[in-house]
């Protein structure tokens, strides 16, 4: 028998089966204690520490650290994980003064992101606060990519949506809407030190059956429809 490598941090995520599950091995049993305890904010802030959007994932999750839940041996069914992230989110207080804040000083290093979405913001949210000059490219006229074009509003309201994208923005970073970028020659020789491309994959798949064609009018993508109703084109 080998001993235990305890320098690997993936020992002790897998020593937890719900966080291990978890794609950002966010610390499950820790934040839902704090919830027990009545801390909100503090459970709100050690979820946002390994994911960026608390408020919105409570809402959205594909909650993969549920059918891992321990509990499920026991109970027959898991901890509500996801919802229990919601409730951190909607009873916190205001806790603008406790996320990290753009540094006085930047480093003189400016980032283009292009594509205001989940993972332009997340690389703006760990670099700005180094530094970091961050600029984001939309080519719509709102930010949050798939949060926003393809998620429901019953779902996921615009309220949660417009306040965890402001929490970043607030870091110093930048955002030009209806800025699409067409050339990516022309945006290196801008002189970048870096660019980032997070423009996802925006794009719905289509199922050629038949009859297909002959209904084209009447058959919408999901993904274009949904685009379409958020941003009030149909």
């Amino acid at each position: 028998m080998k001993p235990t490598d305890t320098s690997n941090p993936d020992y002790f995520h897998k020593v937890v089966d719900c966080q291990w599950a978890c794609p950002a091995h966010t610390p499950v049993p820790a934040y839902i204690r704090l919830i027990a305890q009545g801390r909100y904010s503090d459970a709100y802030l050690l979820n946002r520490d390994s994911n960026v959007f608390p408020g919105i994932l409570g809402r959205v999750c594909d909650r993969p650290c549920e059918p891992a839940c321990r509990r499920t041996r026991v109970d027959g069914e898991p901890v509500a994980i996801c919802r229990l992230k919601r409730v951190a989110a909607d009873h916190r207080d205001d806790v603008t003064s406790r996320l990290p804040q753009k540094p006085d000083q930047t480093n003189g290093k400016r980032i283009a992101l292009i594509g205001a979405g989940p993972a332009s913001f997340t690389v703006a949210n760990d670099l700005a606060p180094l530094g970091y000059e961050c600029t984001i490219f939309e080519k719509l006229p709102e930010a949050g990519g798939l949060m926003r074009a393809n998620i429901p509003a019953f779902r996921l309201p615009e309220k949660v949506l417009n306040e965890e994208l402001q929490y970043i923005l607030d870091m110093g970073v930048e955002l030009k809407l209806n800025t699409p970028v067409s050339s990516m020659k022309a945006l290196l020789d801008e002189g970048w030190d870096a660019v980032f491309v997070g423009t996802g994959a925006p794009k719905g798949k289509d199922l050629h059956l038949p009859g297909r064609e002959e209904a084209d009018e009447n058959i919408h993508i999901g993904i274009d429809w949904l685009e379409s109703v958020a941003f009030e084109h149909i």
